[in-house]
Order: structure tokens, then C-alpha cells, then sequence
């Protein structure tokens, strides 16, 4: 929802269902156009898709954003002249407004102005809607993009989109238009410049002597960098504009900006495509528009049919895509069988069954006129209505083949010429014609087992759909979408609300569970229970055209343009790697989990709960293997792995440890030494000691073999950190090799003290009250209270650089080892992911939230650590699940590969870029 100190320099109102992706592209050139690189943007646009979440009171929210804005867009077209929504805004920007700062962008239509009655000529005009009745004081300028009728044709190298956008942004930004444009192709250009100059610096050079030549071939290498630095930005800027709307391209784009420059853009770039639309696992290119899609219950295996006649089938876990072709004519219908294993197609004169493996061919028989086909759960039957006859007197008909054989068993004519056929299991078939009506009949014999003829739709216009076995139809009014079952089942679906004003596409889950709604180029997918959570957009994919459910599954399928793209409501992100575990669940403003990772990063041992509960959880590439920890060993420990992995020590009050094998088998124990807790303990970088930090600042150095302490640095008297539930965390810390150790005075003055473990010897860091800190990668990170985040060296002898914050950071952080990377958790559950180096924000991702527990807000009972072996940051929530994130460079090089599923095009390459590409495109392929 649009908060009240959010600021826009102008809101565009237009209508979803024509101007729904050329709306998005005039905002992010509006937001992109001569903006420096060092900033996200140049001003800030409202657009009800990119800047709205779900909310119960969508006017409200509006009309928030619109008493926010300084500037008024209106994209004038016919359907926007009929769009209640946009003429209600229009009116809020006229009773409240100055009619000065209204502009017209037309996209369709006809906007005529009568000069004799000073106002719009409503007899002439179809794109003006009618709350703009004598609103005008003069003749507005009209800025025309009717031109760009397609908005994938959208080049923001176009001069003809340029002017437009410079008309635009001139006005609002108060800069004049010549002025603007200069400074846009300034900025964009100066590297192209600074190239050319190079290379005609070195020709011109070329016959001067030879250390003249050397200093040409500087100049020249100097400018081909700058270049290069450029197209990298370039690159990457254009990757993040796109990734809510075509993030096959977005993930290429940040790939090869990468690629070009490392540096915290394009790895911010890379970051940023990797985690927007968390939910998308992966798109494909279907080498043509997509004419028929199904999924299989089991949610492993997609089908498509084709314009031009082939059928796919994409196996996505196995990362296989087979393709063979039907005929010349589009694919009409296509089912699957519940395993994948069994594809049934029809294309209006055959009928095909597809059970080969790669390009073997299908099996084909003789069905004229079929237009919707069925396939029963087990792939044995297929279900086929077929519309005969002339135009006046059209006659339909359905038939039940054996799918393997072709060989027709039976053949009916329904009561109703029905568009749809379904088959929820191998006795029933279900047919349906987008109104509520329905019939059964019985594989059997195709008598009729049930029949309604009372329509469930609403009058006027309304989007009709269905689940893939035809189990349950609904339909989709004014953002309201209701759910009904096809048969006798007394099933309540309370239904759904989804943000999607002018809806286009409705898909159903098989047990109605769920359903997605798609429209004006956004996708929203939403549980129909009474508890239901908040519907969820899907981003990245474009307009839908078709989508499906995979079965009862979290998976759903979509198709846009010649693209499929498969989503995972179950995925938390694709840095999230398989196997996440639960957590035991702390009572309210308990602790966090204590968790400490092998430095190979195979084995983790959590300790959560009440401090009563833990395990070790081994990962492999297969599976998760998990060891309980035995209760009477987890009083209040902290956990520590020793440098091999093969021991665990869980240290409790005054250093008395239990150690464990990495199985959770007894191996000795440690004597305490005094009774204050403990907060934080490591291991030298030897591994043959171990050093312990307990609330009252005091400092032991152990023996690893048999705990006997060696080194002792005593602390007050009297506890000087809280050690009370969430207050407790992040208050003290040891570095990675044991040399250093820093405490947080919590309860005196919140400063910081550095000690030497060797020395023993200790000093103070000045600065204001802190409330966190920790080591990695050779640095002390100090949190102060205000949210701002020092880095020191670690022996904290200086400060090397401070990253601004702010209160809304919860206390936990953590260092992932070997990637530059410090990861900060906000108290809203979002993982903020800094370069330490830079100290700027390269991106975040969402923690999954807990799923058990009565704590509105489970962050401060959350635990992060980072894998120095793996380059992983792990996180731990009380009552949720322990995730690992994969954090290195690599690895998010080759999930945006994996993601795209496709590589870059020339023609791609070449539309932003002065120079040619290389070439190998291949996404894929070794960086240089």
C-alpha cells in the first residue's frame, strides 16, 4: 500500500487492458531518461502495477498516491475513456488538483478540442474521457504515441520515443526540452565518444615514434575501458528497468554486464534480477506462439502446442525439452496424462498421442473438426468433442478413444454444445462451456451421471476458467473472483480478490484451492479459503496469454508471446537452495537460534527452541541428513565446531562444554570455570584453541584437546550484557582465526570493546552507543544504534569506511566468508546484502517467514550465519526453517542462466550497444 510519505513527481492513469505494457514503459523512461548513474532513477513515477501492493481498499490507496503526485499523466485512448478507474482519477485530479499540471499522452483514439465552446469536443473525441468536461482551460498540447502500437517494439534509442519522452519529462522536471534531451545524450553517449577518440588518436599516431605509439595505445586501451565501464552500466541499468516485465531478457542482460565489469552495479544488477519475482524457477523459449499449454498433476512435465504444429514437452527438474510435429495447422487442444508420461493433442483434423521419449514420433488417428481433447489420469482414454456439420446447423459430439490404439470405444451427443472437456478420473468425464453449466457423463457407456443447466456467471462482461481435469470452473468480475465445482459436490469456495482491474486470463488449481488471474501485463495468484494470505504477484513473464496449474501442486504454468515460464508458490527464491528445515519454535521475545557451520559448510548444528531443542543437519547434494541433539545436552550452550568439523562443542555456563561427534555421539566434556553465561565463542585459526566470550566481558582461551584454559581475561562482577531473549544477540563476537574477540557494554555505556586474545590486552572504539557486532573477511563490523554500520579493521585500530542505515535493521548480521558480501536483517524480514568493500547495498532477499509461533514479528528471534567453504549465508527463524542462500558471484551468473533459459540475441545485443557482441553469446559460457 502506498504510505503517506511516499513522494511521486506524477501519476500516469491509463487503461490496463490497452495500455498495460506501454504503460510501464513510459514510467521506467520517464524514471531512466538523463539520469546519472549514480542514481536509481531521475524522478519518481506512480504506476498502479509497479508501485500498489495488495490491499482491501484499492481507491484509498490510490488516492493516496494521487494526493502524493506532483504531476498528472493521462494516457488517453478509447478504452481508457471508458474505464471507471480512470475517470474517477481524473476527477479526484480536478476537485483537488490545478488542471496546469494535467498532461495528455494520446495512444489511441481521437482527443479533438472545440475552439467556439473553449473545452474538449466530446462529438469528435473517443479518447477523452468524461470527466475531463470542462476541466481544460485552453487547448492542451497532446504528446502522440498512437505510433507505438506495440510496446515490445519500445527502443529507448528511438528519436520518435525520445521527443515524446522529452515532452514529458521537460514539463515536469521544469527543465526546458532542448536542454534535457542534450543532457540525455550526453550522459549517454560520452563513453561512445571517448572510444572513438581513442581508436582516432592511435590511427593518427600510428606513424609517430615508438613511445609515442606506446602512449597512443594507452590512450586507446583508457578509453576502450571507459567504453566498456559504459556498456557495463548500460547493461546493467536496462537489466534492472526490465525485470518486472521480461526477465528472461533482464537475466541476460545482467549476466553480460557483469561479465564486461565487475563492479558493485553491475554485481548490485546481477544481484537484483537474481531476486526479483521470487517465485519464477525458470522460462524457455517455445520457438513460436503458444496455442495450447496443460501441466501434469505430478507438477514435473509441461506441454504446449504451437502455431505452426509442434508439440513440446519440457521436463523441467530433469532439465529436458522435447519437440516433434503434428502437422501445419496450430496445436487446438492438448492434455497429459497425471504421471507426463502420455500427451494427447489435437489440431482440428488428427488426433495424436505422444509416449516417445526425445523426437520420437506420436501416434496419430483420423479425428475431423475435434477441438477439445482429455486425457484420464492414467493416460489409457482420451476424451475428444468434435463440432460437424454446416454454420446454420452445427452438430457436436463426444468421443472416448483408447489413447494408444486410436480405437474410438464409444461416441454421444451431449445435451449442450459445451467448449471444454475434462477427466478428474478414469470413470468420469466432465464437460463445460464457461457459464456454470456442466455435465457428467460415464466412461462406461457416455450415459449421462449428472447435468446442470443453471448459469453461476454474472451478466456483462466477466473472464471465465477452469482447472485443468474441469473439477471446478469460476469466473473473474471487477477483481472478485468466484469458484464453483462441475458436478454434485457440496463445496463452499469462499473465492478470491485480486488486484487486476481489467483481468484477461483465470486458471484454477484442481481442488480450487488456489487460482491465478492475469491481465494488462500483471499476474496474480491467490488462495480461496476463508484464511487465505494476500494475493501474490508474479513478475517478469509479460501479458499472459494462457497459464495452468500443475495438478493440486504449488506449480504453475504460463505462456507470453512464444515464451513459457513455470513459477513455484512453494520457491522462497532461487538463491534458496533444496532441503530447508524447521526450526523449533521460541516462545515470545525468546532468544534466537544459536547455529554454527562447518568451515566446508556441510554440517550445521542449530540449537533453538527454548534452548532445549537442537540438531545437526548434514547437506548433500541429495538429501539432508538430521541428528538430534539429545536435550539434556542444551542448556543454554552456544555451539562451536572445531576446525576439522569432527567435533562440536556446545559451551554453557562458565565454558563448561559437552562435546559431541559430528553424529551427536559423546566425546568428553570441558570443567566450567566461574558461572557467567556465555555469548559467543571460535577457534583459532590452528584450531588448537578455543576462545569464549560471556556476559560479563570476560574472555577464556581454551585448550581444544581437553578444555583447560590457558588464557584468562576476567570480566566485572556483574553481567554487563543483556542476556534476556532477542536483547542478547549479536552483543559479543569472535573472528574467524580466535585472534580477536569485541564485546558490546550493554548495560553501561553501549560501547565497544576490542580485545586480543593472544595479549589479552583490550581497548575501547569511540563512537556513539552500539547494539551488534561481528568479524569476517579480516574486518570488525560494529552496528551503532542509530542503523549505521562501521567497518574496521579487526584489530579496530581504524575505521575504514561507515554504510548509512537506519532503526528499521533488526540485529542481526553476518559476514559470508570469501564473497566481500555483509548480510543486515531488517525488521520487516528482508536480508539486506552490502559489499563491505564498497560499502554499498548491492541487494536483498525475503526470508521466508515462521510458520508456527504466536510472535507478530519473528525477525528478532532470526539467526544468520555465513559458509566460508561454500560461500553460502545461512539463515535460522524460530518457528520457520534454516535456508541456505548461495552467495557467490558464480553461482548467480549461473542461475540467471538457468533462469533465462535461453541466450542473448544479436539483435538484442545490438539494440543497446554501439559495438558488436562477441562471438560467443552463449550465456553460459567461461568468463574471460
Amino acid at each position: 500500500m502506498v504510505r503517506s510519505a511516499d513522494k511521486y513527481d506524477a501519476f500516469i492513469s491509463y487503461s490496463h487492458a490497452l495500455d498495460g505494457k506501454l504503460a510501464p514503459v513510459v514510467q521506467r523512461e520517464l524514471e531512466q531518461f538523463a539520469k546519472p548513474w549514480y542514481r536509481m532513477r531521475a524522478i519518481r513515477v506512480f504506476r498502479d502495477d509497479a508501485n500498489l501492493s495488495a490491499s482491501s481498499d484499492l481507491w484509498a490507496s490510490i488516492e493516496l498516491a494521487l494526493a502524493s503526485s506532483e504531476w498528472f499523466v493521462l494516457m488517453a485512448s478509447p478504452e481508457a475513456a471508458r474505464s471507471e478507474w480512470v475517470n474517477r482519477e481524473v476527477a479526484w485530479w480536478a476537485a483537488n488538483r490545478s488542471p496546469d499540471r494535467l498532461l495528455i499522452v494520446a495512444t489511441g483514439g481521437e482527443f479533438a478540442w472545440n475552439a467556439q465552446t473553449g473545452d474538449v469536443d466530446f462529438a469528435r473525441s473517443t479518447a477523452a474521457p468524461p470527466a475531463l468536461r470542462g476541466l481544460l482551460a485552453a487547448e492542451p498540447r497532446i504528446i502522440n504515441l498512437r505510433w507505438l502500437a506495440d510496446a515490445n517494439l519500445a527502443d529507448a534509442a528511438n528519436p520518435r520515443l525520445r521527443e515524446s519522452i522529452a515532452d514529458l519529462g521537460s514539463a515536469i522536471r521544469g527543465i526546458p526540452k532542448d536542454l534535457l534531451i542534450g543532457e540525455h545524450v550526453r550522459r549517454h553517449r560520452q563513453a561512445m565518444r571517448q572510444a572513438r577518440a581513442g581508436i582516432a588518436i592511435l590511427s593518427t599516431l600510428a606513424v609517430c615514434l615508438f613511445a609515442a605509439s606506446v602512449f597512443a595505445i594507452g590512450q586507446r586501451n583508457e578509453a576502450e575501458r571507459n567504453a566498456r565501464s559504459a556498456l557495463a552500466q548500460l547493461f546493467a541499468a536496462t537489466a534492472v528497468a526490465e525485470m518486472q516485465v521480461q526477465a528472461d531478457r533482464a537475466q541476460l542482460l545482467a549476466v553480460e554486464g557483469y561479465r564486461m565489469e565487475r563492479n558493485p552495479r553491475t554485481r548490485a544488477a546481477l544481484l537484483e534480477v537474481n531476486t526479483a519475482s521470487p517465485h519464477l524457477v525458470r522460462q524457455i523459449p517455445a520457438g513460436g506462439r503458444v496455442t495450447a499449454l496443460a501441466g501434469s498433476a505430478d507438477g514435473k512435465t509441461i506441454v504446449a502446442g504451437t502455431e505452426d504444429g509442434r508439440l513440446l514437452r519440457w521436463r523441467p527438474d530433469a532439465g529436458t525439452l522435447d519437440e516433434v510435429r503434428l502437422g501445419p495447422n496450430p496445436i487446438g487442444g492438448i492434455a497429459i496424462s497425471a504421471d507426463g508420461a502420455t500427451t494427447l493433442a489435437i489440431d482440428g483434423t488428427v488426433a495424436a498421442t505422444w509416449t516417445g521419449e526425445g523426437d520420437a514420433p506420436p501416434s496419430r488417428f483420423d479425428v475431423k473438426g475435434g477441438y477439445a481433447i482429455a486425457a484420464s489420469p492414467s493416460g489409457r482414454l482420451a476424451a475428444v468433442m468434435v463440432r460437424s456439420g454446416t454454420d446454420s446447423e452445427v452438430e457436436t459430439t463426444v468421443s472416448l478413444y483408447e489413447a494408444t490404439t486410436g480405437k474410438r470405444l464409444h461416441s454421444t451427443r451431449p445435451r449442450s454444445s459445451w467448449s471444454q472437456v475434462g477427466m478428474p478420473n478414469e470413470r468420469s468425464i466432465v464437460l463445460e462451456g464457461g457459464t456454470g453449466s456442466w455435465e457428467v457423463l460415464r466412461t462406461s457407456d457416455l450415459s449421462s451421471s449428472g447435468y446442470s443447466d443453471d448459469p453461476k456467471v454474472p451478466a456483462g462482461d466477466y473472464v471465465p476458467g477452469s482447472s485443468t481435469s474441469l473439477g471446478y470452473s469460476g469466473y473473474v468480475k471487477y477483481r472478485n473472483v468466484l469458484v464453483y465445482p462441475n458436478g454434485d459436490a457440496e463445496t463452499d469456495i469462499p473465492g478470491a480478490e485480486v488486484p487486476v482491474a481489467e483481468p484477461e486470463v483465470l486458471a484454477i488449481r484442481d481442488d480450487g484451492g488456489y487460482v491465478a488471474v492475469s491481465g494488462g501485463g500483471t499476474l496474480w495468484v491467490a488462495g480461496t479459503s476463508e484464511d487465505a494470505e494476500d494475493p501474490t504477484e508474479l513478475t517478469g513473464s509479460g501479458r499472459i496469454e494462457a497459464m495452468a496449474f500443475l495438478g493440486k501442486t504449488s506449480r504453475l504454468v504460463s505462456t507470453a508471446g512464444a515464451s513459457l515460464a513455470l513459477w513455484d508458490l512453494n520457491q522462497v527464491s532461487r538463491l534458496s537452495l533444496p532441503f530447508r528445515v524447521d526450526v523449533p519454535e521460541v516462545a515470545n521475545f525468546g532468544p534466537p537460534p544459536r547455529i554454527a557451520v562447518t568451515s566446508d559448510g556441510a554440517r550445521v548444528a542449530v540449537v533453538g527452541g527454548n534452548g532445549d531443542q537442537g540438531a545437526i543437519h548434514e547437506f548433500t547434494t541429495e538429501a539432508v541428513r538430521t541428528t538430534a541433539i539429545p536435550a539434556g545436552r542444551l542448556d543454554n550452550v552456544t555451539p562451536v565446531w572445531s576446525a576439522t568439523g569432527e567435533h562440536l562443542w556446545l559451551i554453557g555456563d562458565g565454558g563448561a562444554a559437552q562435546v559431541l561427534t559430528s553424529e551427536a555421539r559423546d566425546a568428553g566434556t570441558w570443567p566450567a570455570f566461574g558461572e557467567a553465561e556465555v555469548l559467543a565463542a571460535g577457534v583459532s585459526r590452528d584450531g588448537q584453541e578455543v576462545v569464549v566470550v560471556d556476559d560479563r566481558a570476560g574472555v577464556q582461551v581454551r585448550r581444544a584437546t581437553d578444555g583447560s584454559v590457558v588464557r584468562d581475561l576476567p570480566g566485572a562482577v556483574d553481567p554487563v550484557i543483556s542476556t534476556s531473549g532477542p536483547m542478547s544477540a549479536g552483543l559479543a563476537a569472535v573472528s574467524a582465526d580466535g585472534r580477536t574477540a569485541a564485546v558490546v557494554h550493554a548495560e553501561t555505556s553501549q560501547s565497544v570493546a576490542v580485545i586480543d586474545t593472544k595479549s589479552l590486552h583490550s581497548k575501547v572504539l569511540p563512537g556513539p552507543p552500539a547494539s551488534a557486532v561481528t568479524f569476517g573477511d579480516g574486518h570488525l563490523l560494529v552496528v551503532r544504534e542509530s542503523g549505521d554500520l562501521e567497518v574496521w579493521d579487526q584489530g579496530g585500530e581504524s575505521r575504514l569506511r561507515t554504510v548509512a542505515g537506519d532503526v528499521g535493521y533488526a540485529r542481526a548480521i553476518t559476514v559470508v566468508p570469501g564473497t566481500g558480501l555483509v548480510v543486515r536483517l531488517r525488521a520487516n524480514g528482508q536480508a539486506v546484502i552490502i559489499d563491505t568493500n564498497e560499502g554499498a547495498v548491492v541487494g536483498s532477499v525475503q526470508l521466508p517467514p515462521m510458520t508456527r509461533g504466536s510472535t507478530a514479528s519473528p525477525w528478532h528471534a532470526t539467526a544468520m550465519v555465513g559458509a566460508a567453504g561454500t560461500g553460502e549465508l545461512l539463515t535460522a527463524t524460530s518457528g520457520g526453517s534454516l535456508v541456505r542462500w548461495s552467495m557467490r558471484d558464480d553461482v548467480l551468473l549461473r542461475i540467471a542462466c538457468d533462469t533465462a533459459g535461453r541466450d542473448l540475441t544479436t539483435s538484442e545485443w545490438e539494440s543497446l550497444a554501439a559495438v558488436g557482441p562477441p562471438e560467443d553469446l552463449s550465456c553460459g559460457r567461461p568468463s574471460a
